[in-house]
């Protein structure tokens, strides 16, 4: 009887220090799994604050314009989507997103800058007086003229200078074109960026 008194007390004592064992363990996962939680928990919140902030920063460099028209034909045609980069400095025959005479943005190709003149004669460019090349319209023009055209028609400013601050834009599509020859020049600040990439229709993706 003392052997099995004796027996079941060190079974117990032996029961009890295991637990005791147990408890910092349980204890330490605990304290893991927390430790865990909040890790995710701000992970996730910086890679959302951090994606909001990349999206906000991207709205203000660049936007996305569909085009509407057929000015730009046959580089941008109706209905197709560009990319808009809002800021960086404007050079001959970039194309430019713009607003004039209240109507929607449209986008048509820097001809003319401030300080110089325009002037088309037998489907040459002449910016001050100096023949300019067109090298984007080279197959247009040739089509034209096979038909006895001219893809441009003959106009001067008579030698009215661009003001400051101010471009002489056209479209591609020069013979039914609505561009600078109707509405004038265009003014900066009316700018809203360069375009620099046909997004849509995806298999003709193109930079410019």
């Amino acid at each position: 009887m003392k052997k099995t008194k004796s027996h079941r007390l060190s079974q117990e004592e032996s029961t009890k220090q295991r637990q005791r064992m147990c408890q910092p363990t349980e204890s330490k996962n605990k304290h893991y799994s927390n430790s865990q939680a909040l890790f995710f928990k701000e992970l996730f919140l910086s890679l959302t604050g951090g994606s909001i902030l990349v999206v906000g920063l991207t709205l203000m460099v660049v936007s996305i314009l569909t085009i509407q028209g057929f000015s730009m034909v046959p580089t941008l045609r109706e209905g197709d989507k560009v990319l808009i980069r809002k800021q960086g400095d404007l050079k001959r025959f970039d194309l430019v997103a713009f607003t004039v005479g209240g109507k929607g943005p449209q986008v048509r190709r820097i001809i003319g800058l401030p300080g110089e003149t325009v002037r088309y004669a037998d489907d040459t460019l002449y910016i001050n007086e100096q023949p300019v090349d067109e090298k984007f319209l080279v197959e247009a023009i040739n089509e034209s003229q096979k038909n006895g055209r001219n893809y441009t028609e003959d106009f001067e400013q008579k030698t009215v200078v661009i003001p400051e601050g101010y471009y002489f834009v056209l479209g591609d599509n020069r013979p039914y074109a609505n561009d600078s020859r109707q509405y004038g020049f265009v003014a900066k600040d009316r700018v809203l960026g360069k375009v620099i990439t046909k997004l849509f229709p995806f298999n003709e993706l193109e930079s410019f």
